[in-house]
């Protein structure tokens, strides 16, 4: 069903104009992987490891209609006032899973495309290179210090904190959140001479006292996984990301970064908020009106 409704959004012409309105919101991606198995991994079921070719051909259609931008980019931006081209975009990378060496980091190279890359620093705990042929762990192990610090010298990859350890910070006391993140600042100043990383949030849980924290602990910015593009304005510390994944077709991948999903889920909703208040305002038989009173409480 979600398909055909991307397919008909698509072939309509209505994500084409979703985009041109959202084209001056900046539009954040997020990937997680990159692998080169032929078959989905029975331990990856919902796609968040897109297989390569589909991977290049993503990047391929997106180079074709945007712009992209480095995180650092973005911030400079944000701190200059100076306006960004139209339909900008920039790609993320949450976890630091080790595809991201082997597959991804070359394809990205080849089309000169910048990206920033959230590590959970607690696993990143080896000095170890290995092969930069993908393997099939890659899928499920880490990236290295010395393979982060290769990463950014040789292709200019950013990076930034996805904590220590991954953990709901929602489920955590402020002062565990604190070491999180503090920590994890920490150890992306100490191996990659970071100072001010940007965060993203652990399973995307965001909220404003979160928000609070990361400032005070001296991050650039923060990104959830709210779905649509940011403003120039947008609060820097809930910055909207799209994510993307295996089951992601040119059509789908279309109507996620144009901003068409956001809007036809704005309209199903305000939708049914109205038919929801439709059906209150109307009298109810004298029998059935502490009833309707209960629920409504």
């Amino acid at each position: 069903m979600k398909k055909l409704a991307f397919a008909l959004l698509y072939l309509t012409g209505l994500t084409t104009f979703a985009a041109w309105r959202n084209r001056k919101r900046v539009v954040f991606l997020c990937y997680h992987g990159v692998t080169e198995r032929s078959q989905r991994s029975p331990t990856d079921p919902t796609g968040l490891h897109v297989n390569h070719h589909r991977f290049a051909a993503q990047l391929d259609f997106l180079a074709r209609h945007y712009r992209f931008l480095s995180l650092d980019e973005y911030l400079e931006a944000r701190r200059t006032g100076r306006r960004l081209p139209d339909y900008s975009l920039l790609l993320t990378f949450d976890d630091g899973f080790r595809n991201f060496l082997t597959v991804a980091a070359p394809l990205l190279a080849a089309r000169r495309i910048p990206a920033t890359v959230f590590l959970i620093t607690g696993n990143a705990d080896s000095e170890e290179v290995r092969e930069t042929t993908w393997e099939p762990r890659d899928d499920s192990s880490y990236l290295s210090w010395a393979e982060a610090r290769l990463l950014k010298e040789k292709y200019q990859v950013d990076f930034g904190s996805h904590t220590c350890s991954h953990s709901p910070l929602m489920s955590l006391k402020q002062p565990e959140i604190i070491r999180e993140l503090r920590q994890s600042r920490e150890d992306l100043r100490k191996n990659l001479g970071i100072e001010y990383p940007a965060l993203s949030y652990p399973k995307g849980e965001r909220s404003q006292m979160l928000a609070s924290v990361a400032r005070e602990q001296g991050y650039s910015c923060a990104v959830t996984t709210d779905r649509g593009g940011n403003e120039m304005g947008h609060d820097l510390f809930t910055l909207g990301r799209t994510l993307i994944g295996d089951d992601d077709d040119e059509m789908s991948l279309a109507v996620r970064v144009s901003g068409a999903r956001r809007t036809l889920a704005f309209w199903r909703d305000f939708l049914v908020g109205q038919r929801k208040r439709t059906v209150i305002a109307q009298p109810a038989p004298v029998q059935q009106a502490e009833a309707k009173f209960q629920l409504l409480d």
